[in-house]
């Protein structure tokens, strides 16, 4: 897809794109059909929850298996029924008069196109629709209201198959968190000037959401907006409302399209000519090595352990260590300075499901000793997005430990307290990895092509 087109082009690509992952989709489901001895699979959106003693509810999200069909994630209710005698999946939405609410999200314009859509009224006569074979149904939804056996609810051996093949993600999906991309870009840089004009974080989240035209529901994560010393937090999201004197600024936010997520970090100082802005520049650059090791076929394990050595680098050219960037890695130390994992696979959900399975039938590639809570370690596969989020951070709760530990001495301590007040630094893209061995990198050219 054009990035110059028209937004009616592009609606008209996008649409005929989808048609295309319905088809593709339909396909790899019939297959674990035939493999799990189903005859057809439901999947529930979900239902909206009511807040404990109280008559409001809790903004409604659909479930991601829900979501990488359809993109309606603001609608409860609905059930998407794929069998093995339909030439065409099935969708159930609910047709109920509702005066107190804003009429429900409906599919984009073009959508409707390889889909049988039929209206129902109750759950009993959704279930006239549905296979009356027993067992016949693998029901994925958070709640069983189909009333089915503990086996088919959530059936496993049906959601590894799911996740297995969703690493591979169609050229619609690619093309959401490429539009993702590209609409969470005027909102990083909105965020900056926000920052570098001196607002509060919680100033600087408005900015941003302004930017993007999305409300904080509408977020595929709650917006990340660390200044100075909470760039440090690696979930900061009790953003503070009172302005502070500018030193540092992170920010780690995306959009969602049709149900899609970009996953964005980007860090700045305050003063572009000062050592935590060069440190922020030796670290972009050690980001865009990282990028360029992946590829089909690499591990995501060994690419962590080159990450941790690239950053215990960093920390050497800064004299924060007075040791080897080898001999800090195998003395673990470094991991004190970057305590996560280099990143993740990206689809519908957030921190996609897949990337840690051996085969379908659920086995998973054995863990890391050393990084045992790494979230990818199967090897890269073609069509597969990941995220590349490489970090540095200057975190008191973890220092105080190497201060008081045997390795203390390895450390330039006065080096270290000068870092300190400015929290920290992540630097994150998505990557498709192409089929061709091409390396796509969304997030540089989202950047590269919107204007500042």
């Amino acid at each position: 897809m054009n990035q110059y087109e028209t937004p009616e082009k592009k609606a008209v690509s996008i649409a005929k794109l989808y048609t295309q992952h319905l088809g593709e989709k339909f396909s790899r489901f019939q297959s674990i059909l035939e493999e799990t001895g189903f005859d057809e699979i439901v999947i529930g959106s979900g239902e909206s929850k009511m807040q404990f003693a109280d008559d409001m509810a809790y903004p409604f999200k659909a479930n991601p298996y829900f979501r990488e069909w359809l993109p309606l994630a603001k609608r409860a209710g609905c059930y998407l029924q794929i069998s093995a005698a339909a030439a065409v999946p099935r969708l159930f939405l609910l047709n109920v008069e509702d005066i107190w609410h804003t009429a429900p999200e409906a599919l984009p314009a073009g959508f409707d196109q390889g889909l049988e859509i039929v209206e129902y009224a109750s759950i009993k006569e959704l279930k006239t629709h549905l296979s009356k074979t027993e067992g016949g149904i693998a029901f994925i939804n958070e709640t069983n209201e189909l009333g089915l056996a503990a086996d088919c609810w959530n059936s496993k051996a049906v959601t590894d198959q799911i996740d297995f093949q969703r690493r591979a993600k169609t050229p619609y999906e690619q093309e959401c968190v490429r539009e993702a991309n590209r609409q969470a870009v005027p909102a990083h840089r909105a965020a900056y000037q926000a920052f570098m004009a001196g607002a509060s974080e919680l100033e600087i989240a408005a900015a941003y959401l302004a930017a993007c035209n999305q409300s904080e529901n509408e977020m595929p994560y709650a917006i990340i907006a660390g200044v100075n010393e909470h760039a440090a937090v690696l979930h900061h999201h009790n953003l503070f409302k009172q302005p502070q004197t500018p030193r540092s600024f992170l920010i780690d936010a995306g959009v969602a399209v049709n149900g899609y997520a970009s996953d964005i970090t980007r860090t700045y100082a305050f003063e572009p000519g000062s050592e935590f802005a060069e440190m922020i520049r030796m670290m972009d650059t050690v980001q865009l090595e990282l990028v360029a090791a992946g590829g089909i076929g690499k591990c995501p394990i060994e690419l962590n352990v080159l990450s941790q050595l690239k950053v215990a680098e960093v920390l050497r050219q800064f004299d924060v260590l007075k040791v080897s960037a080898e001999e800090a890695f195998d003395a673990d130390l470094s991991a004190a300075f970057y305590p996560h994992g280099l990143g993740h696979h990206l689809g519908s959900n957030v921190h996609d499901r897949g990337s840690n399975l051996a085969n379908a039938q659920g086995d998973k590639v054995p863990a890391s000793e050393k990084y045992p809570k790494l979230r990818s370690s199967a090897p890269m596969v073609a069509n597969q997005i990941h995220t590349v989020e490489p970090g540095l951070y200057f975190i008191p709760a973890l220092l105080e430990k190497l201060r008081a530990g045997k390795h203390a001495a390895k450390f330039n301590w006065s080096r270290v307290d000068k870092f300190i007040p400015y929290g920290g630094i992540r630097i994150e893209d998505n990557i498709v990895v192409h089929g061709d061995g091409r390396l796509e990198n969304l997030t540089r050219d989202a950047f590269a092509a919107s204007a500042f």
